[in-house]
């Protein structure tokens, strides 16, 4: 198209844009003037009309959206077990995935508005039938990816391997056995409390169910071999310095005995290993520590090796707890400590010169508790914390405590004197204009430069609001004020760190911003904030209010729209006319463009892939999120998740989050573990490949749960 067509078809469709907008202006009107005429009576022989609006009350309204609502929700449940009936793992999962959320917020919304308790709590149950489900079908794949290797295994005649599955898949088909029942008490309530049908789910559930069970009847029956342990005490009373003998057999279900061999068996909540004799039999002792006065039963499984043919089982023997007083020390050093100082104790306990092991021992100072040892076979602990800043200054006393009540090994406590010495802070602060607000940085210090972590500063800017932001490991802070006074040129903000109990002194600082140039002025104040509003104050007057835009305004609004239409096609019109005129630098430029245009996405065939950033430190990832880039800060907490992940597997290197994902829920990963990584992961999608951004509370979860991931 040459030049001048362009200008002619730019003209014409000026014209029609403006036409159109005269005709929507005379439609408006003819609107507005058929809004005073009556509506009439139907005359099809129907005689109900509709009900008028404000003859329905708000509860009825919200009681029919629930019953709506009450059934989507249900229907998400009986498709995604449809679904985990045919294998469909993934699309089971989805349906009770972002979506059902959605319906899941929305019937809470509407349960606050019935005026009814039920509904409440059958928002509460929808919600746990949701995480019941979905731990159903990640079992439930579990267990027959599990059988899939069990029988690969078998084929390949690795009996060892065989054996270590079945023992694998015996506690996965039990847990789909719980969370089936689990799963079925939601189904009963939400049925009882909506009255929409949950019959097929159930059915489905069951059935599915059944068929594990019968799997792992059959991996029983072909690679392990049942036991029978029986067990009873010698004596009627047990106590840390009388322990009670425990009587013992261990046999084969088809009552052969389990002979002459080393067993681990587990005692209450301690293991120990005995030797069997040629009956089967053997003997052990009881040592209460942990376990509650009076009478007790007390647990006793076999438990074999991952490796063994044989399964476990259990059996319990009754006895009277009876209580002992033990004797506790305390050293420490040194004998007086300040802000971030490294405090060393130690402690010990005997009971009648008899060392104590496998005790709990609290290191607390002025009631806060640093740390929690465990007892050695000495019965004696050993702790190095740094002085925290919540610890108040003065003279204080370092404490070990045996944190029990009533229970076998009375809770005692012994204390040492300490003193805690004040430190004197200093508090740095910058501040710049952004927008209509200010950004505020700053940094708390000890007096000798150490950074003071995770303590809160109040931020005030004068004329606005006021924050209280938490310093990171850094010591350093950072938050944004707004409300700032339009008027003003500068605007002073003041930092402030004054905790009512700590070791730390008070700091304060200030900064003067400036919040526009001196050729300002009111002037700035009455420019307009965009292009719709310059293009309101022509139309309508300098004030943008003269003339009220709709049906009473005359339909001013159609003719601005057929201007921003005309806008528009000329923007269209000088983009096609350079890449007519200007084809070869369209063709030099396309790559650069599309570099830019992707922001880093693969938007090759399939799914979207973002390039993960290299791994952030937890400082930019705290930075993300005081400045509420929650974006950022899930994609940079996936990439430090993943990196850490990878160092352990090469192979999840190149894996995408999906891929990670499903990496560790088919590997038999601990579930809380999966349900972390998943969080993680599906928040990882929605920062990174949907067009809206993803909520303040579900980026400061996933955060978190990649920061548990890491530590552990």
């Amino acid at each position: 198209m040459s030049l001048r067509q362009s200008w002619a078809a730019v003209g014409a469709l000026a014209l029609l844009c403006l036409a159109v907008g005269a005709g929507g202006a005379a439609a408006v009107q003819s609107a507005a003037a058929a809004q005073t005429q009556p509506t009439a009576t139907p005359t099809d022989g129907n005689d109900t009309q509709q009900e008028n609006p404000a003859e329905v009350t708000d509860e009825e309204y919200a009681d029919e959206t629930s019953t709506w609502l009450a059934r989507r929700l249900a229907g998400r449940h009986e498709n995604g077990t449809v679904s985990l009936s045919q294998g469909q793992y993934e699309r089971a999962r989805d349906l009770l995935g972002d979506d059902y959320d959605r319906r899941l917020e929305q019937y809470v919304d509407v349960a606050g508005e019935t005026g009814t308790e039920a509904d409440d709590a059958s928002a509460r149950e929808f919600s746990a039938a949701r995480e019941n489900q979905r731990a159903f079908v990640d079992g439930v794949e579990r267990y027959r990816t599990q059988y899939d290797r069990y029988q690969d295994a078998r084929e390949a005649g690795d009996e060892r391997r065989a054996r270590r599955l079945a023992r694998e898949m015996e506690r996965t088909a039990a847990n789909v056995s719980n969370q089936s029942q689990r799963l079925n008490q939601n189904y009963v309530q939400l049925e009882n409390a909506t009255a929409v049908s949950f019959d097929r789910s159930q059915t489905l559930v069951n059935e599915t169910t059944a068929n594990v069970t019968s799997l792992q009847a059959t991996v029983r029956e072909e690679t392990l071999v049942g036991t029978i342990i029986t067990v009873r005490a010698a004596s009627p009373t047990a106590s840390f310095t009388e322990p009670a003998t425990i009587i013992g057999r261990i046999q084969m279900e088809n009552g052969s005995a389990l002979a002459d061999r080393t067993v681990e068996l587990r005692v209450g909540n301690r293991t120990r290993n005995v030797t069997t004799d040629a009956d089967g039999a053997f003997e052990t002792v009881y040592r209460p520590r942990s376990a509650r006065v009076g009478e007790q039963s007390i647990a006793v499984a076999y438990l074999p090796s991952p490796e063994s043919v044989y399964l476990t089982d259990s059996d319990r023997f009754t006895v009277e707890v009876q209580q002992v007083t033990p004797s506790i020390t305390v050293e420490r050093s040194p004998a007086s400590v300040s802000y971030g100082d490294q405090l060393s104790a130690s402690a010990a306990v005997t009971v009648d010169g008899t060392p104590v092991d496998g005790v709990p021992v609290e290191i607390v100072v002025d009631d806060e508790s640093l740390d929690r040892v465990t007892t050695g076979p000495n019965g004696s602990v050993a702790s190095s914390v740094r002085l925290p800043a919540t610890v108040d200054d003065g003279a204080r006393a370092v404490t070990a405590r045996i944190p029990y009540r009533d229970r076998a090994v009375a809770g005692v406590n012994a204390s040492e004197r300490l003193v805690v010495a004040r430190s004197v802070t200093r508090l740095s602060l910058n501040a710049s204009a952004a927008g209509d607000g200010v950004v505020a940085r700053g940094r708390l210090l000890t007096a000798d430069g150490r950074p003071v972590a995770n303590r809160p500063v109040r931020v005030r800017v004068a004329g606005g609001d006021g924050r209280v932001v938490e310093t990171d490991g850094n010591g350093t802070f950072e938050t944004r004020l707004t409300n700032v006074t339009a008027s003003a040129a500068t605007a002073t903000v003041r930092a402030a760190y004054d905790e009512p109990s700590s070791n730390l002194g008070d700091a304060n600082a200030t900064a003067t911003v400036t919040l526009r140039s001196s050729g300002g002025g009111a002037a700035d104040v009455g420019a307009p904030r965009s292009v719709l509003e310059g293009l309101l104050s022509v139309l309508f007057g300098a004030d943008g209010s003269s003339v009220p835009i709709g049906v009473g305004g005359g339909g001013y609004l159609w003719v601005l729209l057929g201007l921003v239409g005309v806008v528009m096609l000329a923007g269209v019109w000088v983009v096609t006319a350079r890449f007519d005129v200007l084809p070869d630098q369209r063709a030099d430029e396309s790559s650069s463009q599309a570099v830019s245009a992707t922001n880093g996405f693969d938007v090759s065939d399939g799914h979207p892939e973002v390039t993960v950033p290299r791994p952030s430190s937890e400082e930019q990832i705290d930075a993300y999120l005081d400045r509420e880039e929650y974006d950022a800060a899930v994609v940079a907490a996936y990439g430090s998740l993943k990196a850490d992940l990878a160092a352990d597997d090469e192979a999840l290197e190149t894996a995408t989050h999906w891929e990670l994902l499903d990496h560790y829920r088919r590997n038999g990963t601990d579930d809380s573990r999966v349900d972390a990584i998943r969080t993680v992961v599906e928040a990882f999608e929605l920062a990174a490949f949907s067009p809206a951004s993803i909520d303040s509370e579900r980026a400061e979860t996933a955060v978190e749960s990649a920061r548990r991931l890491r530590r552990q």
